[in-house]
């Protein structure tokens, strides 16, 4: 009887709304009536998490094949590993089964390995091509990828426009060696003109990763409009984060036009212990590190031409047990702004020096 009374549209959309992504509570809405059971199943299934599970992988594969419909609810997909002792690798069969499926509207792709970094060359190369092919989907609108090393550079050759991009603790093969094919979709432009990228951010834990000396065309900083860099590791001066130095020079190497860059933003944390290293050499590395002429001369380029901010925020925690020696908040950032000449006399620097107190 009850499945016979018409609710109406607006109190099913404000029930979906006030449950949201509350699984048991959407599985009762959709018992209430047939009028739920569509507006629920929209709701389940809008993102779907999976990777260190076989079997509820291989369940959800099977609900997905078996129900088209409920496959075309899929905006967001996580695969998802977490490492625990004696974990096994990711299962190339169980992920394969859900990533060669047709998502005709995804709009947001995580793959994250928790706990400890995969390596891409250790993935088949059905596997690769399927992460791909999900990758360069044109619907996708957020692509983040955590802890995979060896990722290639030509992954992210041809994607048109991402409104986000999150790399983090991702290392990359900068070489041309054998990639698997195709990258990218057939008729579509490889060169990095085409890759857009809204808001890119890049974070990085062990900074002092292998990494080329000399600057690369990175695709993913072609045409940036806002730039996040993260550096965090235990660490005690400049010149142990040559990541952010390559990347500062890539940077420079990768912008083209037309300009797009307005916003860039460096969060560097260091952590270390006083007793192991000079104030004074710290200072001197400040004001020394390449890292800061490069990003100052951003700004003399066309491709630089609409920055419009500049974030630079340096947190400190050294270690002091012996000694009674203190930082100088003012010295810091004098270290810093006096080696960007051009962006402070444009009025577009802002920086900042905070110490915090870390657990060792």
């Amino acid at each position: 009887m009850a499945n016979s009374v018409e609710i109406p549209q607006d109190i099913i959309d404000n029930v979906i709304a006030a449950v949201g992504n509350y699984k048991p509570s959407l599985n009762q809405c959709a018992l209430v009536s047939s009028s739920f059971l569509l507006p629920s199943r929209k709701q389940l299934f809008h993102s779907i998490s999976f990777g260190h599970d076989d079997e509820a992988s291989q369940r959800l594969h099977q609900v997905l094949v078996q129900n088209p419909v409920i496959r075309s609810f899929v905006r967001r997909i996580n695969v998802y590993h977490r490492w625990v002792w004696r974990s096994k690798p990711i299962p190339d069969q169980s992920l394969l089964a859900i990533l060669q499926l047709p998502f005709c509207y995804l709009e947001e792709f995580l793959f994250s390995y928790c706990g400890q970094d995969v390596n891409w060359s250790g993935f088949s190369g059905e596997l690769k091509d399927a992460l791909s092919t999900l990758i360069h989907s044109p619907t996708l609108k957020i692509l983040n990828l955590e802890n995979v090393d060896n990722a290639p550079i030509t992954l992210f050759l041809g994607i048109v426009h991402l409104t986000k991009l999150v790399l983090s603790s991702v290392s990359f093969n900068y070489s041309d060696g054998e990639q698997p094919s195709p990258l990218t979709p057939k008729g579509v432009a490889t060169t990095a003109s085409h890759t857009e990228i809204d808001r890119c951010v890049l974070s990085f834990s062990d900074p002092t990763h292998d990494c080329p000396t000399k600057a690369i065309s990175l695709p993913f900083m072609s045409h940036p409009r806002v730039l996040e860099i993260y550096i965090n590791s235990f660490s005690a001066t400049m010149s142990d984060f040559p990541i952010l130095s390559f990347l500062m020079r890539s940077l420079c190497a990768s912008l083209t036009s037309p300009a797009t860059l307005e916003h860039l933003k460096l969060n560097i944390i260091f952590k270390g212990n006083k007793n192991f290293f000079s104030l004074d050499s710290f200072y001197q590395d400040l004001r020394d590190d390449d890292i800061w002429s490069h990003l100052d001369s951003i700004v003399t380029h066309p491709t630089g031409s609409r920055l419009q901010r500049v974030d630079i925020d340096i947190t400190y925690s050294f270690r002091d047990e012996d000694n009674g020696t203190e930082f100088d908040n003012g010295e810091l950032l004098e270290a810093v702004l006096d080696r960007l000449p051009l962006l402070r006399d444009k009025g577009i620097l802002f920086v900042e020096a905070n110490e915090t107190w870390y657990a060792y």
